[in-house]
């Protein structure tokens, strides 16, 4: 397949991240891809490779204000004008409006950016229309406020039945906050898994401030990996990326010495591995997924972190095997979600679902459930989780198992998840705009 980058003659060194950024966004248009899909050059330096994501992930959350911004200024209709000139502008409207770039650098480059990537007429039409967003920098148009969820979809931009869902649930303060929490640049997790010392001083040496989890030991929060990448230690298995809410998942599973676990949807890994992990090589957690691709994934972390009491195996959760029943002390179904508690970290993935998604999500997830129950010895544990924020995915799930199931009891998460992150029933429950992680829910269901 012909390769979706057409690099520029003209382009300036110092411009690279820029037009490394549009090249990226375009292939996520044309595509109508993910984020991880425009990353297939492999062109930028390590230097400019922060500048790059932090542009791609920039301007896909707030892409809707941006759009609205360029059809308040544009004389023509926006939805008409050429991609690449779109891509240009939204750019240089981010950098003007969301980054410390001073104004005078993000609007030369831009229009540097529309001569060398679009066309030599683009540069006045570019500037122009960015010279008149910082003019009005303090007074920029904003969208008529009826109905609400429009107008908030457009400002924070988000869909607007995203927006209408949660102005339905929750109140207005608590959107906003998501709203806001949704479009900040995303903290990472970092679980530390040898050369603690190390580790630290590199991201001493690269000016990243480390932020010790209150939560989750050997776990810290910072704001870019790349001198880990570049420092060598994800590939010597010092180090590994999990966000706390994630980990605390995992024990909200209490994973002991010698257990038999089953990770029914267990692909790409990262929690099947810190339960064998936490296990110290003890007992055996099997990493079980209908999608063998994304679970094989698995197989180089496995061998990287000298785990052995890890297997893996590829399966339809909603049809364990016969083999598999009552079979195991604890089974993890972290279940495939609508994901809206980590819409931080997966910037693109507002504009990919659909509220109709949730219907066929909610479906999958009582399969998958009545599925695990099988698996599951008496008297052992079934824990239920997701990275979404809505009830019908959450507690609505588990009530309904309840009500299908009655050899299980709902029994509160553990003394690891504190007071401030437990709902009303005891379950484990992190929404972004309060807890500072990802969105996570996780409910223990006892087998009788």
């Amino acid at each position: 397949m012909k390769s979706l980058y057409r690099s520029s003659k003209k382009s300036k060194p110092q411009n690279s991240a820029r037009l490394e950024a549009a090249q990226r966004l375009d292939v996520l248009e044309e595509r109508d891809g993910y984020i991880g899909l425009g990353n297939q050059s492999g062109s930028s330096s390590a230097v400019n490779e922060r500048h790059t994501r932090d542009l791609v992930s920039g301007v896909t959350r707030r892409r809707r204000y941006l759009d609205f911004l360029i059809q308040s200024y544009y004389k023509g209709k926006a939805d008409s004008m050429e991609q690449r000139l779109k891509t240009v502008l939204r750019m240089g409207m981010y950098e003007l409006l969301f980054t410390s770039t001073p104004d005078h650098a993000a609007l030369n480059e831009a229009v540097e950016l529309a001569r060398d990537y679009v066309r030599e007429g683009a540069a006045s039409l570019a500037n122009g229309i960015l010279r008149t967003v910082l003019r009005n920098k303090d007074n920029l148009p904003v969208p008529a406020e009826t109905p609400l969820e429009t107008y908030l979809g457009i400002m924070y931009s988000h869909p607007d039945w995203m927006v209408k869902r949660w102005l339905g649930t929750v109140l207005k303060d608590a959107t906003l906050k998501m709203l806001e929490r949704n479009n900040e640049r995303p903290v990472f997790g970092v679980h530390i898994v040898s050369g603690r010392d190390r580790v630290l001083e590199a991201l001493e040496k690269a000016n990243v401030a480390v932020t010790a989890s209150e939560l989750v030991p050997d776990f810290i929060r910072i704001s870019s990996i790349q001198p880990l990448f570049r420092g060598g230690f994800f590939k010597d298995g010092s180090v590994r990326v999990q966000d706390e809410a994630a980990a605390l998942v995992v024990h909200a599973m209490c994973p002991a010495r010698e257990d038999s676990i089953l990770d029914m949807c267990a692909a790409p890994g990262g929690k099947a591995l810190y339960a064998a992990l936490l296990m110290a090589e003890t007992g055996k957690v099997v990493a079980a997924d209908i999608h063998s691709k994304r679970l094989h994934l698995l197989d180089k972390n496995m061998e990287l972190f000298d785990v052995s009491n890890l297997d893996m195996e590829e399966m339809d959760g909603t049809r364990p095997p016969d083999k598999w029943g009552e079979a195991f002390d604890k089974v993890l179904v972290d279940a495939p979600c609508t994901g809206l508690g980590v819409l931080s970290k997966r910037a693109d993935m507002r504009w990919h679902r659909e509220e109709s998604d949730l219907k066929d999500l909610i479906q999958l997830q009582i399969r998958l459930l009545d599925g695990a129950a099988a698996c599951v010895k008496p008297g052992g544990l079934l824990v239920y989780s997701t990275c979404t924020t809505e009830r019908e995915e959450n507690m609505g799930q588990v009530e309904a198992f309840l009500e299908r199931h009655a050899d299980f009891r709902l029994e509160p998460a553990p003394d690891i998840i504190p007071a401030r992150l437990r709902d009303a029933q005891g379950n484990y429950e992190s929404r972004p705009y309060e807890s500072d992680m990802d969105g996570a829910f996780a409910a223990r269901l006892r087998k009788k």
